[in-house]
């Protein structure tokens, strides 16, 4: 049954304003582009032109050096996969020549992961071709991509990938100094190639190599070329590895690419170096430009594994500060959710116990999750993952009772005989054919419920240690050969510990080999060698770790015992490790100071001052949030239907809302007049002060606002306790996840220590 306030709101909107949104000839619902669909989604804030794009010359039928400049940086951003920006330097050229097709040919081109959009933005461009002069060079790249995207009886996603090729073999053929499209012909060719698996990589390497033959820094050519070679012969790209990041240094993807090359080729180091480049890029574009890292796409998955290379080399310190930013970061109800592999958040804890587990950081784990800086999710995978770093920081330590308790924690996820998986509700028309095909009684059969990932290996591992110290030596091993995803190095050095000298060095050896040039097992191997009185294998051990240890944190437990190796090794015969060489290699070479490039974590950006008086007359300034969260709400106006919705979901929840503390505003695009007959409307109490903003100031100041058609939009923002902007919505359509806002701001007061105090109800 609909709430009470439910049933006002439909009074109050019966007069107007669903009437409106109702009519097919009335007006577009507030926040909606007026250019269609296609351009409700995409970048709605003005661009301008960025440092470190990527040089190239990409001619164009215009009279304007701002929109020619547009242009080559809305290419060189297609080349580089940076697409939510390519389509923003194209729209911003768009404001100047409206009507030059080429300019929605490239937001097209910039959609290539959303084809609805792309041929909706397509189809402006051929619309406006037909009044447009045209040259033969820009016809012919309309209609390849037009080729790419045709639809028809017979027509296949093979048939337009051809089209899309051989229209760009056209480009190329009449105008063979057009080094874009021959840039594009080589990764398409690669792309096909790898689709159907017919194609020469040496063919198209010779092409790419043409195309920097004349522009040694082109961004597209040096892209191409290292997913051309991934995981394939990854040497043949280190040249485009060295230099993808100086072609378009300001384009997070140009520094994280190189790292693919890097890590394929076991050189961790230099694929630190790339992902932290690709960091800090990204981090110094969202603080700078206001962009949540939920908003950058692939941005969880650059850094947990940048957070893993770290740990590989041994700068533990950094691994778990990128880890626990991860952690920290804003969540979003849809672009982050916690029962996704890609969670950042769970990404984050699994990165970061992982560099605790690697180098015995116990107490630093135990603190941890003590202090809910990990902040567990309840998902059953994240609880094996828990209750396994737990268990082995408690054996570590001896404590028997603790590592019970998280033996029966793991014990626990079992399925039980009877339990059935979870399944949703509704079956998808595939399912119930299937089970119709199977026979009716197949849908009442129970499905058993699945083991969360990882725990078989969790639990085997756990009671190995429980065995072992409890002196049973041979059944404890005999359960770790049971746990498969067990640390080599770790296993030997519980056999060293045991006095099975020898099956620790060769347990040791394993360890290196199936980690080969990472930090953890290396360091393990020297330590054992030693103990096991193997001098010589221990000292070229240590050379070899010496190398790969380069940037390692030093003052890691490991190293503090392996420096007492190397003093005893000097006090008994003098020896001493020769003086080691620098990198001199390509990759070395081309390195720059990172810290010169932006910060390694994210940080909120401070919100922006506002002061507006209420419907009351009472005055409402930013600063006097300071020391509690607040709530701050962009709405467009009464005779919003979506927005009247809104504001009564967060009045229905502003119970849920005070408890954290916070206060809520909401800022109009009514005048004063109109604000007030709002507030005063007699049927819909609304529970938070209401502030006009007609010349929209507040709006501009939050960036709530498309800049290309000069309209407001939706925008939900919470400031924390600081004035900071913890997590903020801006979009054609208002956001309304009042328990998302009451959980995160609980999740902000834990973050920044503040505790909740009583709001008390305003008008």
């Amino acid at each position: 049954m609909p709430s009470r306030l439910t049933r006002a709101l439909l009074t109050l909107l019966a007069l107007g304003a669903v009437a409106a949104a109702q009519d097919p000839e009335g007006p577009l619902p507030e926040g909606h582009s007026n250019h269609g669909e296609a351009f409700n989604e995409g970048p709605r804030r003005a661009g301008y032109l960025m440092e470190g794009q990527g040089t190239v010359n990409f001619p164009i039928t215009t009279d304007s050096p701002e929109v020619r400049a547009f242009v080559n940086q809305g290419v060189a951003q297609l080349h580089v996969f940076f697409y939510f920006e390519a389509e923003r330097s194209f729209r911003q050229a768009a404001t100047i020549e409206p009507e030059n097709p080429m300019l929605y040919w490239g937001m097209a081109m910039a959609n290539v992961n959303n084809a609805d959009r792309a041929k909706g933005l397509l189809e402006v461009a051929r619309e406006k071709a037909e009044s447009a002069d045209l040259s033969p060079r820009e016809q012919l790249y309309l209609d390849a991509l037009s080729a790419f995207y045709k639809e028809g009886d017979g027509v296949d996603d093979k048939d337009r990938r051809q089209g899309w090729l051989e229209g760009l073999e056209e480009i190329v053929q009449q105008f063979p100094d057009d080094l874009d499209a021959r840039a594009w012909l080589g990764m398409v060719a690669w792309q096909n190639g790898r689709q159907d698996g017919i194609g020469s990589r040496e063919a198209v390497s010779l092409l790419l190599d043409s195309v920097l033959e004349q522009n040694p820094l082109h961004p597209g050519a040096h892209h191409y070329t290292i997913h051309l070679w991934d995981k394939q012969d990854d040497a043949q790209a280190l040249e485009s590895a060295a230099r993808f990041a100086r072609s378009s240094p300001g384009i997070a993807h140009a520094w994280h690419m190189p790292g693919h090359t890097y890590t394929n080729l076991k050189r961790y180091a230099d694929a630190s170096y790339q992902q932290e480049g690709s960091a800090r890029v990204d981090h110094e574009y969202m603080i700078r430009d206001r962009v949540m890292p939920f908003m950058i796409h692939n941005y969880a998955h650059n850094n947990q594994w940048l957070s893993e290379s770290l740990t590989k080399t041994g700068r533990a310190a950094d691994a778990i500060a990128v880890a626990r930013n991860l952690v920290e970061q804003p969540r979003d109800p849809e672009k982050n959710n916690a029962k996704t592999s890609g969670h950042p958040q769970r990404e984050g804890r699994r990165r970061w116990t992982e560099a605790l587990i690697a180098f015995e950081l116990w107490d630093d784990l135990l603190e941890a999750d003590a202090s809910t800086a990990l902040d567990w999710s309840d998902e059953p995978a994240e609880q094996v993952t828990r209750a396994h770093a737990l268990g082995l920081a408690h054996a570590a330590k001896g404590d028997l009772d603790a590592l019970d308790r998280q033996i029966a924690a793991l014990k626990s996820l079992l399925p039980k005989p009877d339990e059935k998986e979870e399944t949703d509700d509704e079956e998808s028309d595939e399912e119930e054919s299937d089970n119709n095909s199977k026979g009716e009684d197949s849908k009442d059969k129970p499905r058993r419920a699945r083991k969360p990932p990882g725990l078989d290996d969790a639990l085997a591992e756990l009671e190995g240690h429980r065995l072992l110290l409890d002196g049973d030596a041979d059944a404890a091993f005999d359960r770790f050969e049971e746990a498969g995803s067990m640390r080599r190095e770790a296993l030997a050095r519980l056999l060293l510990e045991s006095g099975r000298a020898e099956e620790a060095v060769a347990q040791a050896a394993e360890a290196v080999e199936k980690a080969p040039k990472e930090v953890a097992p290396l360091a393990a191997r020297v330590e054992i060698l030693h103990a096991a009185g193997k001098v010589d294998e221990a000292r070229a051990a240590y050379l070899d770790l010496r190398e790969i240890a380069r940037e390692s944190d030093p003052d890691l437990p490991v190293f503090a015992r392996i420096d007492a190796i190397l003093a005893d090794w000097q006090s008994d015969d003098g020896w001493q490790a020769p003086a080691q060489e620098p990198r001199t290699d390509l990759a070395a070479q081309s390195r720059v100071d990172l810290n010169t490039v932006g910060p390694l974590c994210w940080s909120p950006f401070p919100a922006e001052p506002f002061e507006g008086v209420d419907t009351e007359g009472k005055t409402h300034r930013l600063e006097d949030s300071r020391g509690r969260p607040l709530v701050l709400i962009f709405f467009l106006g009464g005779d919003c239907a979506h927005c009247m919705e809104q504001l009564i979901a967060f009045s229905e929840g502003i119970d849920q809302i005070r408890a954290t503390g916070a206060r809520v505003l909401a800022i109009s695009t009514d005048d004063p007049e109109r604000t007030r007959a709002l507030k005063d409307n007699g049927e819909v109490p609304f529970a938070m002060p209401l502030i006009a903003d007609p010349d929209l100031v507040h709006f501009k100041r939050y960036r709530a606002m498309d800049d290309f058609e000069a309209m407001p939009l939706h925008g939900t923002f919470l400031i924390d306790a600081d004035g900071l902007v913890r997590y903020q919505d801006i979009s054609w359509q208002p956001f309304t996840d009042v328990d998302f806002v009451a959980a995160e701001l609980s999740r902000i007061n834990r973050l920044t220590g503040h505790a909740p105090s009583p709001v008390a109800a305003s008008r």
